[in-house]
Parts: structure tokens; sequence; C-alpha cells
């Protein structure tokens, strides 16, 4: 899947998988202060998931948890995020 472009709000129901079909390594899209940006499953449940994405104010990266309204399935390759070892 492309970057979304619609806000997690607007999104069709149909379309936002559950939290727990995520598995660690999924690469995936993460809604995070207005933006769309890339991130990797570290773990996930049946109400969120623990996600890595790239630090927005910062060098370095960030953990967040977000439901699935928040997150969407990626194709794309980011090797800044995804070749990271310790997930």
């Amino acid at each position: 899947m492309q970057r979304p472009k619609v806000h997690p709000d607007r999104r069709e129901l149909a379309e936002v998988e559950s939290t727990e079909s995520y598995a660690p390594r999924d690469r995936v899209w993460v809604f995070r202060e207005g933006e769309w940006d890339p991130g990797i499953i570290y773990d996930s449940s049946g109400f969120a998931a623990t996600v890595i994405c790239r630090s927005a104010s910062a060098r370095g990266n960030e953990i967040e948890i977000r439901t699935a309204r928040f997150l969407a399935r990626r194709d794309a390759i980011v090797p800044t995020i995804d070749t990271l070892t310790y997930v």
C-alpha cells in the first residue's frame, strides 16, 4: 500500500486492519503529527500495536503505541527504518 492520503478519522472501517493482524517487523504507515510516516511493528495485541518510527525532532527512533485506525500496511521499503536489527 502506498502512503495513505486520508486522515485516519475519515478512513472506511473496512480498510482498517485489526492490530492483532500485524506481526513484529511488519512494515506500516503510522499517522503521527498530522502525517503518515514509515514505521515497523515491534509488537501488537488486539487493542494496539507498538511501532518504531523515525524521530521527527531528533536523530534516532521513537517507540509509540497506536490503535488500528492510525496504522496502514506499507509495501515500500524505507532503508532507514526497515534495516533496524533490534526488532
